[in-house]
């Protein structure tokens, strides 16, 4: 069959964008015994767009794959193509909403597929721009990194799916001992613990070149004036010892013991942060001021690393929702 022109792939984007909008769709995705899965369901309507213009689904999503995206000519057929993405992903997650129970589980274990469907969710909400201006806007207002926000964002697809949240994240928390030999799972797990780490990155990134103030020690508590001086002091006696470490000693020195201290830090609540940085001895204090420039810098550096590596992004939905890699840890 013929590959599709550049007119065709217009209509059959603007057609699928128009298909998703419509509440013939919402209503369709909205049951589940008749739908049991919305992704695969949205999928299968995407491609019958195809058939509908005449041409095979296979041969026109590898088409709209193959955009050249250097090429001045295709920059409207690139912007529709990033339009119908960002529709389908808003799609998809409304009908997850839409088929969110009334009664959230709170006894059972997370059933397998239920699992890998929370790491693609949790994938396709980061890849939204919304999510970015979130993100953003949280960073301004509160001058913190925006971790609790992605973690509000994820207990809320959980929820959506049908899991109490504090029940659920003890599920995903026992994902190692629950399926230790299950290679899907633990790839999408560390995925989704990658991938919003990049998008908090972005974030980060994105308010800095905005003319935004670089967060220097981003899991610091407010300080008071008196103990923010202090603290400053230390903050540069780390940076002159940190300028002359090598990047393995940097990561060496983010050793499993150090981790498992930033994890108690980070879940306790600010008052208490507070008052465990001003119990700390002088080095003690050296040390944690260390651990939150280093930490940064190694997110900063991973970050680059990774954006540099990426290939250029897909847009069509052959492989679900969202072909985004994937998320931030709730335990």
């Amino acid at each position: 069959m013929p590959k599709p022109t550049k007119e065709a792939m217009m209509d059959f984007l603007s057609a699928g964008i128009k298909m998703m909008q419509t509440d013939r769709t919402r209503e369709l995705l909205k049951d589940p015994k008749a739908v049991p899965h919305a992704g695969r369901k949205l999928i299968e309507l995407q491609r019958a767009e195809w058939s509908t213009l005449g041409f095979d689904a296979d041969i026109g999503c590898k088409a709209l794959d193959e955009i050249d995206c250097r090429a001045e000519g295709n920059k409207e057929l690139l912007d529709m193509r990033m339009k119908f993405m960002h529709t389908a992903m808003r799609t998809y997650l409304q009908a997850l909403k839409d088929r969110r129970p009334a009664v959230l589980e709170s006894k059972r274990p997370l059933p397998r597929a239920s699992i890998l469907e929370f790491f693609d969710a949790c994938n396709t909400r980061m890849d939204l721009p919304e999510t970015q201006e979130e993100l953003l806007k949280y960073i301004a207002v509160e001058g913190k990194v925006p971790n609790d926000v992605i973690i509000g964002m994820q207990t809320d697809l959980l929820e959506d799916l049908g899991f109490e949240k504090e029940h659920g994240c003890a599920m995903l928390s026992r994902i190692p001992q629950d399926f230790p030999k299950d290679a899907e799972v633990g790839q999408k797990m560390q995925m989704w613990k990658t991938k919003a780490s990049q998008t908090c990155m972005a974030a980060l990134k994105a308010h800095q070149a905005g003319g935004g103030e670089l967060l220097k020690m981003p899991m610091m508590p407010q300080l008071d004036k008196e103990f923010a001086e202090e603290m400053e002091t230390f903050g540069s006696q780390a940076r002159e010892e940190i300028s002359k470490m090598s990047e393995e000693q940097k990561r060496s020195f983010m050793d499993e013991k150090t981790l498992k201290k930033m994890q108690v830090f980070q879940k306790l609540p600010p008052d208490g942060r507070m008052g465990y940085v001003k119990r700390l001895a002088n080095d003690e204090k050296l040390e944690f001021v260390k651990t939150q420039m280093i930490a940064a810098d190694l997110m900063k550096r991973q970050y680059q690393e990774q954006q540099s590596a990426q290939a250029p992004t897909a847009c069509t939905m052959d492989e679900g929702p969202s072909k985004a890699p994937a998320q931030e840890q709730m335990m």
